[in-house]
């Protein structure tokens, strides 16, 4: 039988066969060497469509064998059984899979140069002006289901992207990444270790001390109005559709963390479910950090689909209600 995690032969022999090739075809009669230098005639190695198809029919027909030989527990179910498989899937179809997009560019490089811009310069956390620390906290995985397991870790992928095209990213903490969360991580988000982020197992109370803690909740009375870069601000990692209302902030406040809620309703109000993701919650906050607007920071990010309405500047100025914006992550 076959370990866990290992793959057949064919892939690497055919995937090395045609993905390294050493010579391109130009003309029946006349092959160009792709790694000669001194060749001027010597073109970017760009795989035909064609050879692409094969790769991959190849790469199933691997898979397929492999499946076969691959030893499953005994005790396992139908349903574990089919996860496995799509885990299995992924990790085996990775390689073959960005080598597609490897050449979907280069092709589009070749036949489109002027359109194609340099590879924007992207600024290390290291190097930023910013020192304004935002955390994401992910100690509430055994709450959530698998699918929004899946979710979080995509809306954490989206943060990570934000955060990487400011020309002066925030210092993103990803904080207790265990369990569930862990596992999606490692078996889903390619090449997640190498992130430029402060990615820690710890749990907050083990990185920073309660005094620096301003944990983002809806139902807070205390409205946020601009950022101290002596605190780290802190966005629950958590997906869970109103099933537990209001837990963010009792546990804050268990904690003896500080708390306060974005001013939304100070300028808003929203039509439709007050929820929004973990990622929408950053970019408000990325935004907020660019302009230095709330009022533009939340306009730009809230999706149409919210009905978001701007309430009239003698609202504005008034007290205003603390609406429930309980949230995908409570904020």
């Amino acid at each position: 039988g076959t370990n866990p995690g290992q793959k057949s032969s064919g892939i690497n022999a055919e995937y090395g066969r045609m993905a390294e090739s050493e010579t391109i075809q130009q003309s029946d009669d006349q092959k160009i060497d792709l790694h000669d230098p001194k060749k001027e005639n010597a073109r970017p190695a760009i795989c035909s469509p064609e050879e692409l198809d094969l790769m991959y029919k190849q790469v199933q027909q691997d898979f397929e064998v492999y499946i076969k030989e691959y030893k499953f527990p005994d005790d396992i179910t139908k349903s574990g059984r089919k996860k496995l498989i799509k885990k299995l899937q992924f990790n085996f179809f990775k390689p073959i899979k960005r080598k597609i997009e490897r050449e979907k560019i280069k092709r589009k490089r070749v036949e489109n140069p002027e359109r194609c811009q340099k590879r924007r310069r992207v600024n290390k956390l290291s190097d930023s002006k910013s020192k304004l620390r935002v955390a994401i906290d992910c100690s509430f995985d055994d709450l959530m289901s698998e699918k929004d397991i899946i979710k979080l870790s995509k809306q954490v992928q989206r943060c990570y992207t934000i955060n990487r095209h400011m020309d002066d990213p925030l210092q993103l903490h990803l904080t207790n990444i265990q369990g569930k969360t862990l596992e999606r991580m490692e078996g889903f988000v390619d090449g997640y270790k190498n992130w430029d982020i402060h990615l820690k197992h710890e749990s907050l109370i083990a990185l920073f001390p309660p005094s620096e803690i301003v944990y983002l909740c809806a139902e807070s009375e205390n409205i946020l109005a601009e950022f101290d870069e002596s605190k780290v601000y802190v966005i629950g990692g958590f997906v869970d559709h109103n099933a537990h209302k209001g837990l963010a902030y009792e546990r804050a406040i268990a904690a003896g963390f500080g708390h306060a809620r974005l001013p939304i309703d100070k300028y808003f109000k929203i039509a439709t479910r007050k929820v929004l993701t973990v990622c929408h919650v950053f970019e408000i906050i990325s935004n907020f950090c660019i302009s230095g607007s709330w009022e533009s920071a939340i306009e730009n990010t809230v999706p149409g689909r919210k009905g978001l309405e701007a309430l009239d500047s003698a609202k504005q100025d008034s007290d205003v209600e603390d609406n429930d914006l309980t949230r995908d992550t409570p904020i």
